[in-house]
């Protein structure tokens, strides 16, 4: 899998630039702080540090209950204005070239000079975009200038980053080239014997003669086998651009699956008199994708979505996810059994998708969270009226050759939304891209889409439930309102875990923790609408958790409406409704009441660990056999007292043994299976089978005194290039190896050889310390280190210690 990553991440380089790319990540100068204008061009910058892209600053802060006034939605870190500059040389074999520089993505309202001269400026600050650099260059250095402005800190409902970001790039191209996301190809047949592809590429011609040229298209496997090949000569006037359409036929092509993301590579080059003026490279993939009340088809078989809401932050890392860290998230999601992800609420990076394309990820594509009337004070509604159509034009042109989406969502929760601009939204992007269907996060009345159905859902193709669609009868209704319409869960459910925290009494939101917005008093007329979910045993079997108020249970039994396994039931059981985007996918930073940094929402921590929600998803959407034990056996104190077993399962029986004794054989049934188990200390373990065959079994200790740290790398090789990151995943444990579940001992790191420290982590929602220090308290007995490679091969040595705690050591090495 890592060979195959690695490959996507050399093949994003070729996708739908030019055919000479430079990446320009490296050796930025960056300052905080507003400056006069004469930034642009001659200001000393020498004491100006020194860093590569992506870059977000705000993660580098300290916590601050005042910072962005103070606001609960978008976290407690300072936002502000800085500036970036990059020096850089002309080179000779550029002249006669057309130069472009290519930002992916800048946090937000950038404006851009080169040489002192203004490129422009964009206020949105999730999508990519770039300038022609080629009238302002001149020989010798040329310096580029980038002012981001989030001093309007409001912007966002979670924690959005500040700075450059993403990744940067330098466009190198003949005057007679194709543009950036100048190619477009579908499938308008797709069957298991035969495709045909439609490809359209726009041509530019920036020369001053007219151009005979060729365009040659060819399909070929990854390993570089042709299999279809096309041609066409067309005439070029000066200064024009032209769309050119070809069809190539495929036989019965490998087509492309969540299980078999089969993908090709689709080569355009641009010819006049024999010689290369432009080529492209880039993967495509053949689908078929077909849905009525009847169900959502994929290649003509019946599929159901399984999929998380995720936000484009990497928790430690803030916003500036190195590719590496990125593919670690998809590749834990990926192996939990999901396989859509909405991108909650805005486009994410182009390496994203092309991930997603490789792994086998299904994609909601979600432009905006809202529209013109705005959520927080500086959001983007600001810009909306003189932008939307420019950005979404842009993040449809960018995304739509990627096989991955199946959707666009042109907004989530819109405040005040009103069926005219849902049209105009939808009609761009029909005529941008006609093969997929367009939804929308929450039509609910909740943001003032009052309920009129006829209004609400008229020109969405697939009608998205958030909130309200969890609600009882509320599918029903719709589905007896509007036979023939077809729905998806944009945000269903919403639960709440913390990772190693049990409360056997069941919690709701609006009740027990009510967010900012909700009274507690109005559970009472409120109470009808969730589905019941009855405790786990009369009494608390953990009160002394009391003591940690933002902190939720990880039995499946805190939520705001509906439970995770309920949640899927009804997702699942409706035809014309074709599953669900959980809500959430990794706990995020923002949307959280400080001392909070994050609201507890995901499936998976800050730091990529697994909750037990996880594993529970694990058994409903995998088809890797698997059995879960939860709670962990340590529990001193509780001697006698009758503990909730649960177990997590997709095979048919399970049998529970406390130290050796059977407590009993259960069948699963697609719930969770339980046993009430009088505590002691020792080994509780769950035997699977499939008929009588043992299948898996999962086994939990009682943990003695912590002893040791244990060490875990998710690479012991890396390369040299400044960009390769490394995780460690560092366990408190007893003598025997065994994870001690309420250890907090302080871990210390000291770290030797070429690498840098880039973010350390617990998970823990309420522990403010700073991302960067080369130490960090253990939460619920785990930490996590992301190391980032430099630029010099050698050896990194990690050693973690802790007062009264065996050290420990692990070693990188790191290639040239």
């Amino acid at each position: 899998m890592k060979k195959i990553i690695f490959i996507i991440l050399l093949w994003t380089s070729f996708q739908l630039h030019a055919s000479t790319e430079i990446p320009f990540d490296f050796n930025w100068k960056f300052s905080r702080g507003d400056y006069p204008e004469s930034i642009r061009q001659n200001f000393d910058d020498t004491n100006w540090r020194i860093l590569n892209l992506p870059h977000d600053w705000s993660i580098e802060e300290n916590y601050d209950s005042t910072a962005n006034e103070g606001s609960w939605q978008n976290g407690y870190l300072a936002g502000g204005i800085a500036w970036y500059r990059k020096s850089f040389s002309w080179q000779e074999e550029w002249k006669g070239k057309e130069i472009h520089i290519l930002f992916d993505g800048i946090y937000m309202n950038s404006t851009v000079w080169i040489n002192g001269l203004l490129l422009g400026n964009r206020p949105y600050g999730y999508i990519g975009f770039s300038y022609d650099l080629t009238p302002y260059l001149q020989e010798g250095e040329n310096i580029l200038t980038v002012k981001v402005d989030h001093s309007k800190a409001l912007s966002s409902r979670w924690y959005t980053g500040s700075g450059i970001y993403r990744h940067v790039r330098l466009l190198v191209s003949d005057q007679v080239h194709i543009p950036v996301w100048g190619i477009y190809f579908t499938t308008p047949e797709c069957s298991e014997k035969k495709a045909e592809a439609c490809i359209r590429t726009t041509v530019i011609n920036k020369s001053t003669v007219s151009e005979k040229i060729l365009l040659r298209t060819q399909l070929k496997t990854r390993d570089g086998i042709r299999i279809a090949s096309t041609e066409k000569e067309t005439t070029l006037a000066a200064g024009s651009e032209q769309e050119i359409t070809q069809q190539i036929t495929v036989a019965r092509p490998h087509r492309w699956s969540p299980e078999k993301p089969t993908l090709y590579v689709l080569e355009s080059t641009v010819e006049t008199n024999g010689k290369t003026r432009d080529s492209r490279k880039q993967f495509v993939g053949f689908r078929k994708i077909e849905y009525s009340p009847s169900g959502f088809f994929l290649n003509n078989e019946p599929i159901r979505i399984k999929g998380v809401c995720d936000h484009h932050t990497g928790g430690a890392l803030g916003a500036a996810v190195p590719d590496q860290a990125l593919e670690r998230k998809i590749k834990i999601l990926k192996a939990m059994g999901c396989n859509a992800i909405r991108t909650a609420h805005n486009p994410f990076s182009p390496e994203f998708y092309t991930i997603c394309d490789t792994m086998g990820l299904i994609v909601m594509d979600e432009a905006f969270d809202g529209w013109d009337k705005t959520k927080t004070r500086d959001d983007y509604g600001n810009y909306f009226d003189a932008w939307w159509e420019r950005d979404l034009t842009d993040m449809i042109l960018r995304d739509r050759n990627h096989p991955c989406i199946f959707f666009w969502s042109i907004g989530n929760e819109v405040r005040k939304g009103t069926p005219e601009r849902q049209k105009q939204l939808v009609d761009l992007i029909h005529r941008l891209d006609p093969t997929r269907p367009v939804s929308q996060g929450g039509t609910d009345p909740t943001r003032g889409m009052k309920t009129n159905y006829d209004a609400n859902f008229r020109f969405l193709d697939i009608v998205g439930f958030n909130g309200n669609g969890e609600e009882v009868g509320e599918l029903e209704m719709f589905h007896q309102n509007m036979p023939e319409r077809c729905g998806i869960g944009t945000e269903i459910p919403h639960t709440y875990q913390t990772r190693g925290v049990y409360r056997t009494k069941t919690a709701w939101r609006r009740r027990d923790f009510p967010a900012p917005w909700e009274k507690p008093e109005s559970w009472k007329e409120y109470k009808n609408k969730v589905f019941d979910n009855p405790d786990l045993s009369e009494t608390e079997v953990f009160p002394e958790e009391a003591a940690h108020p933002y902190y939720q249970s990880s039995y499946d039994n805190a939520a705001v409406r509906i439970n995770a396994r309920k949640s899927w039931q009804r997702s699942s059981s409706f035809p014309w409704f074709f599953g669900e985007f959980r809500w959430g996918s990794f706990d995020y930073l923002g949307e959280s009441e400080w001392p909070q940094r994050t609201r507890n929402q995901g499936i998976i921590d800050l730091c990529g660990f697994p909750k037990d929600h996880y594993y529970l998803y694990q058994s409903l959407w995998s088809a890797q056999s698997m059995v879960h034990i939860l709670p962990h056996w340590t529990h001193p104190g509780k001697e006698g007292i009758s503990i909730p077993v649960v177990i997590y399962t997709n095979c048919e029986s399970v049998e529970l043994f406390l130290n050796g004794k059977s407590m009993g054989k259960q069948t699963y049934k697609g719930e969770q299976l339980m046993w009430q188990v009088p505590y002691q200390e020792g080994e509780i373990k769950a035997i699977a089978r499939n008929g009588n065959k043992i299948v898996v079994q999962k086994i939990q200790k009682t943990a003695g005194k912590a002893n040791s740290i244990q060490i875990q790398a998710d690479r012991y090789t890396a390369h040299a290039n400044q960009t390769d990151v490394i995780h460690f995943e560092l366990d408190i444990t007893d003598c025997l190896g065994t994870m001690c579940p309420y250890a907090d001992n302080e871990i210390r790191f000291n770290i030797t050889g070429p690498a840098r420290l880039i973010g350390v982590d617990n998970g823990d929602p309420v522990d403010l310390s700073p991302y960067r220090a080369p130490s960090r308290k253990a939460f619920r007995g785990k930490v996590l280190l992301i190391l980032q490679t430099t630029d010099k091969p050698g050896k990194v040595v990690v050693e973690a210690s802790s007062p009264g705690l065996k050290n420990t050591m692990t070693t990188i090495n790191i290639l040239p």
